[in-house]
């Protein structure tokens, strides 16, 4: 089956795009897997594209230009749909979910109905000046914070995320441990995700950790609860990067080359369920950013029973190696 979906700044992706690199549904069958759905316990809210940072890793290729923000009708629908799933966690995302004018009040209503709420933040759109009350109501609430920390070196950091970034960063990540996010026993969680700066895939987490941990403690007091190190998905502005700088095929086949067939099990698409700002329902947000909706069928949040089905069809394409490559991407 032939695929096209337009996406921004004007890219076309197709499913034969990723020349050498076989079908991901195909790798799948030849090693005698299936990609099919468990029980669905994570519902994940994509406010919006609109951000106050132009990253060049965003498989959203989110930025500051974007109108599409999760108007307060949706809000209802999605928490509605949270009464009705009963998911374990609420996963809010984005481009820059603190942007959204509707943020606190999705927290504050989805609170009861989950026993954890995740917001994943650039940190830059939190530490701006005008959000201290949304810091607030993170703490009050006991959100726990993902936050996006690529690189230890201010240069690399800013040529990714954009210009003083880094340093902005810094400062969020103190203010947070000043109230109390990722200090012991305060019950307040703050998790960092590293990505690779380029064209390759990320190191070894475990020591990726011990080296987050040990520089930011010695350079700034900072501490943190967990690092999560990922390679980038081949989507959206990075996926454009790719292209205009002849790494796509090279990169595409290195994350074929590390394919990895344990993976498979513990990819997040096989518990969780993506809603879009417009409200229509994905596997996850990367099958969101390539606009292949969940299992392949246009579905409205309003009207979704309940959680997928357990067992039912997961719609994949080429962007589904990152998530197996090495030791996965959960």
């Amino acid at each position: 089956m032939f695929i096209e979906q337009t996406v921004n700044e004007g890219m076309k992706i197709s499913s034969n795009e990723s020349d050498g690199v076989p079908p991901f549904s195909l790798t799948l069958s030849q090693r005698g897997l299936k990609l099919n759905r468990e029980k669905t316990n994570t519902l994940q809210v994509n406010v919006g594209l609109l951000c106050n940072q132009t990253c060049r890793h965003c498989h959203l290729s989110a930025g500051p230009g974007h109108k599409e923000n999760m108007e307060a009708e949706i809000v209802n629908e999605v928490i509605s749909y949270a009464q009705r799933g009963q998911f374990e966690t609420i996963d809010i995302t984005g481009g820059a979910p603190e942007l959204n004018p509707n943020i606190g009040k999705l927290i504050e209503e989805v609170f009861p109905l989950a026993s954890k709420i995740m917001l994943r933040s650039n940190l830059s759109a939190l530490n701006d000046g005008k959000r201290d009350h949304l810091i607030n109501l993170l703490k009050s609430f006991r959100v726990v914070i993902v936050a996006s920390f690529p690189s230890l070196n201010e240069l690399q950091a800013d040529s990714q995320r954009g210009s003083g970034i880094f340093q902005i960063s810094i400062d969020a990540l103190r203010k947070l441990n000043d109230i109390g996010y990722g200090r012991d026993e305060s019950g307040l969680e703050i998790n960092l995700v590293s990505n690779p700066t380029g064209a390759f895939l990320p190191p070894p987490q475990v020591g990726m950790e011990k080296r987050f941990r040990s520089v930011l403690k010695e350079k700034w007091g900072i501490v943190f609860n967990n690092l999560y190190n990922f390679a980038n998905v081949p989507l959206g502005r990075f996926r454009h990067w790719l292209k205009k700088s002849g790494n796509f095929h090279k990169y595409m086949e290195r994350l074929y080359s590390s394919f990895n067939p344990c993976a498979v099990d513990g990819v997040m698409c096989r518990t969780l369920v993506s809603v879009s700002w417009d409200g229509y329902l994905y596997d996850c947000d990367f099958n969101l950013a390539r606009g292949i909706f969940m299992g392949g069928r246009k579905i409205h949040v309003s009207e979704m029973p309940g959680p997928p089905e357990p067992d039912s069809h997961i719609a994949t394409s080429d962007h589904c190696y990152t998530c197996t490559a090495g030791v996965g991407f959960t």
